[in-house]
């Protein structure tokens, strides 16, 4: 097979140039990416390069505007807008009325308050604290108890607060509102991490369901919001918060609407409105041969000035009493009616009551069989006393001494020691 024919040295030169211009741009590459100082050999000699221009941070917008911060990358991440929050709750306020806490909302220039009935049901007229801690006495100028409404005057308020404006167009299905107020009021700076929360809060929803005399929304209400306005992404008053149920996010505000109808003129409450108080208490009598018992308590408060309250038995030692020394007695059943007197607001509320009533006593006899060694335990009729009573109540916490009429000194003294829920359970 013949050769193929020998290329010429000099025909390669040109491909050899060329191959060696490409080399040399990837060798200067190459030798920018090595260390300074090489490990073993000399120190390169330094080539000048001219730096790349950086532009200069942007400047942060304005508190109006939206931030801007900078990711990992280098890219600018804009926030959203927050609303003027902190406007809206200059014009909220904090009522503390007997053992209540409650929320309210300046709604004129007079310093007139909207807020539930339920929050001023008690009687008493309710101290109104603003965000600035300064603290007035108001009084109930207008009230309906069948649509939770009522309006409290504090003149002092006028051109100090700046009133929430009325919203007259109604809500809607699906709009996004706030909730504006105190929940859980009591709880607030009682230890230091709760101090700066719970009080002039803000909670976020929307509108579930309109109806002709209640407006539902998921927004998260709960106790000491009670009171509270409600308003829409503007800052507008769409109505007061009144009640919620069980259930997971439904709570409940009336509308504007209902609270235009309440007359402006002076009102003077009731003598049938109230609370309604749910406790137990755990009492203990003087006489040896009765048990200790604990007891459900049930109370209605008018206008805190008279007490209706109901106890039943939830559970007694006088069974075991019996096996022990063959008698055994305790409270079962028991009610009473008595004149009350508050003082003071919240957590100093302090309460005196004094009344009488009739309480049943359950008694037990046992019998041993020492043939059959069994014991045999019955019940006897129930005795059923008068007494007297009375109790001293703080923050929740009450002190009762009741003295059984039937039973002579010492055996009829029964004392007592009660807890209350928080507040009241039902106004009324």
């Amino acid at each position: 097979m013949p050769r193929p024919p020998r290329r010429s040295l000099w025909r390669r030169v040109p491909h050899l140039l060329l191959g060696l211009g490409l080399l040399l741009p990837v060798g200067a590459a190459v030798a920018d990416e090595l260390p300074a100082s090489p490990p073993g050999g000399p120190a390169p000699e330094a080539v000048p390069v001219a730096a790349p221009a950086v532009e200069p941070p942007p400047e942060p917008e304005s508190a109006a505007g939206p931030a801007a911060t900078a990711d990992s990358a280098g890219a600018a991440e804009v926030l959203p807008v927050v609303p003027p929050v902190e406007r809206w709750l200059d014009s909220v306020v904090l009522l503390v009325t007997g053992p209540g806490w409650c929320s309210g909302a300046v709604i004129d220039a007079q310093g007139t308050i909207a807020t539930a009935y339920h929050c001023v049901s008690g009687g008493q007229r309710p101290r109104v604290r603003l965000r600035d801690g300064t603290e007035h006495t108001g009084r109930t100028i207008a009230a309906d108890p069948r649509e939770d409404l009522a309006l409290i005057a504090v003149p002092e308020l006028a051109g100090v607060v700046t009133p929430l404006p009325m919203r007259r167009a109604p809500a809607q299905r699906g709009e996004r509102v706030y909730g504006l107020g105190h929940p859980y009021a009591p709880a607030a700076q009682r230890s230091a991490p709760m101090d700066g929360v719970l009080l002039w809060s803000v909670s976020e929803g929307i509108i579930s369901a309109v109806g002709a005399r209640l407006v539902q929304t998921d927004a998260a209400l709960n106790p000491g919001n009670s009171g509270g306005p409600v308003v829409d992404a503007e800052g507008r008053m769409l109505g007061v918060v009144s009640r919620k149920l069980g259930g997971d996010n439904i709570a409940f505000f009336v509308p504007n609407a209902l609270l235009d109808e309440l007359p402006r003129d002076k009102v003077r409450l009731g003598p049938l409105g109230g609370q309604v108080e749910l406790g137990v208490a755990l009492t203990t009598p003087f006489a040896v041969d009765t048990a200790t018992s604990t007891m459900g308590r049930l109370g209605v408060v008018l206008r805190d000035h008279l007490a209706l309250h109901g106890e039943l038995r939830l559970s007694s030692g006088a069974r075991g009493l019996a096996l022990e020394q063959g008698l055994g007695r305790g409270l079962s059943a028991g009610g009473g009616l008595g004149l009350r007197q508050g003082f003071g607001r919240g957590l100093t509320h302090l309460s005196l009551e004094a009344g009488g009533g009739v309480w049943a006593l359950e008694g037990w006899t046992a019998d041993f069989d020492a043939e059959q060694g069994t014991w045999t335990v019955l019940p006897t009729a129930a005795l059923v006393s008068p007494g007297v009573y009375g109790r001293v109540a703080f923050a929740g916490v009450g002190l009762r001494a009741l003295f059984l009429l039937d039973q002579g000194l010492p055996e009829g003294v029964v004392l007592g020691v009660e807890l209350g829920w928080p507040g009241a359970v039902l106004h009324f």
